[in-house]
């Protein structure tokens, strides 16, 4: 019987020395610098309660903030986890000091408890909690400097797992694929019943399928892109001035983005896309009757009819060709590589949720643009078969696709992401208001269609609105800091 006793007296010694000499365990360890000479502990209840009724901390005098530091560190605060804890209430101040633990007792008649840290003797310091402080976080960080700025920790134990999430590579390729397949929208008109609905309706009929387009642009923008590029650039700064300035200049980019490429191809090609547009919208009738004054009789014997033979005859007749192809295709290449940046920068920033938002955006007013295209690009001007009207339009089309994979392939932050959707948001801005809304004002409407064209527009704003039922807003869980 004594033999026992003194054997298990001997077993919890040595387990109490081996404790004692591998200190206690702790949950979570960080180390800031503390320029101030005061900061602001701070405990919150959360839903109701505190996720203990108290907590040990050891507060130990640091050199700096550095990883490499916290390790140094770290066998001094666990070895100061074991010691009898000095017991600190609502309003006490924490020291740094070797060897010292204090026991953080959380006043439970109060939603929040807040401890002083007095810093005025150290440069930097590192806590070791017996619990995960965010654990005690509701609106507020759980270290703030004198002016509520949020403090975070240069580095942390144990250390986060560098798991980085794999690139939605599946959806938003997925997504590309079937904005670029829209490319070939235009084989709708080689259906008889449409054609000659198009033809014989044609201002209506532009001005529904546009105004349309300007219901989903504009209702994307402000609904998804530009709201959430506001929460994204904050990530990256924390003055106000600093995100709006940014953030405003980024969507007036966007929308100037379109005109400077339009005046880009009118100055390089000679034929610009307001050219195009107008091209397109002629009318039949107009054509013809150009022809027929201009006494086009070559081209009705060549079958390429609409151009008007000048001194360089059929050189000058290919030339015009070209330009005009060209500008169409060029335009839409960077139109939708842009379109591919904004999908990539929504899946990967904001999740597959949002990005298809934004894919759903795009695709619809996709349509009523790869319309107007094929028409430019059959048109008496351009002179391209339905075929190649739709395969080149295709292939321009593939840049969708590039814009994406070089978003999801390229380490853009939280903020670069959000300044990326700004952009966008100005662009789907412009696209919306200045080049789909004017059709809804053609003086050709009748009132009756003129109303048509505002349901067509509430349509697709609704239909895109529709994303918002249970959308939470895209706040990066890996940003810098806190923003309660």
């Amino acid at each position: 019987m004594a033999l026992k006793l003194v054997h298990g007296l001997t077993s919890s010694t040595l387990m109490l020395l081996f404790a004692s000499g591998l200190g206690a365990e702790y949950e979570w360890a960080g180390i800031f610098d503390t320029p101030d000479s005061v900061y602001m502990w701070t405990a919150q209840k959360v839903e109701g309660e505190y996720a203990d009724p108290a907590m040990k901390l050891v507060a130990l005098p640091a050199t700096g903030s550095t990883a490499t530091e916290l390790g140094r560190l770290e066998a001094d605060g666990k070895q100061a986890l074991t010691l009898a804890c000095t017991e600190v209430t609502f309003g006490d101040t924490i020291i740094p000091e070797q060897n010292r633990c204090y026991q953080l007792k959380f006043k439970q008649d109060a939603w929040q408890s807040l401890f002083m840290v007095d810093t005025s003797s150290v440069s930097a310091v590192a806590f070791f909690a017996e619990h995960v402080p965010t654990e005690f976080e509701s609106t507020a960080h759980y270290l703030k400097d004198r002016e509520g700025t949020d403090i975070e920790p240069g580095a942390e134990l144990p250390e986060k797992e560098e798991h980085a999430e794999a690139a939605p590579y599946g959806d938003a390729i997925g997504a590309a694929i079937l904005v670029n397949l829209v490319t070939l929208t235009g084989v709708i008109m080689l259906a008889p019943g449409i054609a000659r609905l198009a033809a014989a309706y044609e201002v209506a009929f532009k001005g529904v399928v546009f105004a349309f387009a300007a219901g989903a642009l504009l209702s994307c923008a402000f609904f998804l892109l530009l709201f959430e590029a506001t929460h994204l650039v904050a990530e990256g700064w924390t003055k106000e001035v600093d995100i709006l300035w940014r953030w405003g200049t980024m969507i007036l980019a966007g929308f100037a983005f379109p005109a400077v490429i339009d005046n880009v191809l009118a100055t390089v090609t000679g034929v610009g896309h307001s050219h195009a547009a107008a091209a397109a919208t002629a009318s039949a009738d107009g054509a013809a009757a150009a022809n027929e004054q201009a006494g086009d009789q070559e081209g009705k014997e060549t079958g390429v009819t609409g151009v008007v033979p000048n001194s360089d005859g059929k050189g000058q007749e290919l030339v015009t060709r070209v330009r005009l192809v060209g500008s169409i295709l060029i335009g839409d290449f960077f139109h939708n590589l842009c379109d591919g940046f904004f999908l990539g920068a929504a899946f990967k920033g904001c999740g597959a949720g949002f990005g298809w938002g934004v894919a759903a955006a795009t695709i619809l007013h996709e349509i009523p643009q790869e319309l107007a295209d094929y028409a430019v690009l059959t048109s008496e001007e351009a002179a391209l078969s339905p075929v190649k009207a739709l395969a080149l339009n295709f292939i321009s089309g593939l840049s969708v696709m590039l814009g994406a994979v070089i978003i999801l392939t390229t380490e853009v932050g939280n903020a670069g992401t959000g300044l990326l959707l700004a952009f966008g948001g100005g662009v789907y801005l412009h696209v919306g208001a200045t080049d789909c809304m004017p059709h809804v004002y053609n003086p050709k409407l009748s009132a009756a269609q003129r109303f048509l064209c505002f349901g067509a527009f509430t349509l697709g704003a609704v239909l895109i609105g529709l994303i918002l039922i249970g959308h939470e807003h895209c706040v990066p869980e890996d940003g810098p800091g806190h923003h309660h």
